[in-house]
């Protein structure tokens, strides 16, 4: 299990940051720090592997971050790659106002690092090869990571003030990933001109105590 582990940090280039590699989280940080209003509350992050040529070779192409802006203003912004670097689009503004923004828990992006996320994957393709004929399907890259709070909605303000049980679970932190994966003896084919490769997409999710669960 080793291989695979070592496989979802790998890069495919000098220029791509695999995508449960330390460079990876570092980057998904320093784009949140540059591009996300400093007064602003992240409620989620979203780590995306390349959709188009470049799909099973682990690399790291779109971030989309949501987030609230004091005046309950909810926004989403997606950046992508772009060549060798990260260029984000004019963030997307909600036509209404949805959450509020004084309970809203904001996302610990200090907690993410890629020792956690290599864990989870090794844990969740283990899951994986524990399944009748998992042992038929091979790792070959990681589809997404999402983090998230639970944002507080405006019409829950009052529930928020008086439900400690939801008060606690608004304050906690989710996540949960897809690994892809082929299948052993199935070939890649030419289809006219494009090459096509069947993949498989595994969700998992990560439970409060921190265990790997299939979604």
């Amino acid at each position: 299990m080793a291989i695979a582990v070592a496989m979802l940090s790998s890069c495919s280039s000098g220029n791509d940051l695999g995508m449960a590699s330390e460079e990876a989280v570092a980057k998904v940080k320093e784009l949140v720090k540059t591009h996300v209003p400093a007064d602003a509350k992240v409620y989620r992050v979203e780590m995306n592997e390349d959709r188009g040529d470049r799909k099973l070779e682990n690399v790291l192409s779109q971030v989309i971050v949501f987030y609230i802006t004091p005046d309950n203003s909810d926004y989403v912004l997606t950046i992508n790659k772009d060549g060798g670097d990260f260029k984000a689009d004019e963030p997307s503004k909600s036509n209404r106002q949805t959450y509020a923004y004084e309970p809203t828990a904001t996302l610990d992006l200090n907690a993410i690092d890629a020792a956690k996320l290599q864990k989870w994957g090794e844990e969740g393709n283990n899951l994986l090869q524990a399944e009748e004929e998992g042992d038929q399907y091979e790792l070959k890259s990681v589809e997404n990571y999402t983090f998230y709070t639970l944002p507080v909605g405006l019409n829950d303000v009052e529930r928020w003030n008086r439900d400690e049980s939801y008060k606690a679970d608004s304050q906690k932190q989710y996540a949960y990933f897809s690994l892809n994966y082929t299948k052993k003896g199935e070939k890649t084919e030419m289809n006219g001109r494009l090459l096509t490769t069947n993949y498989y997409t595994v969700p998992f999710r990560v439970n409060e105590a921190g265990q790997v669960e299939f979604e």
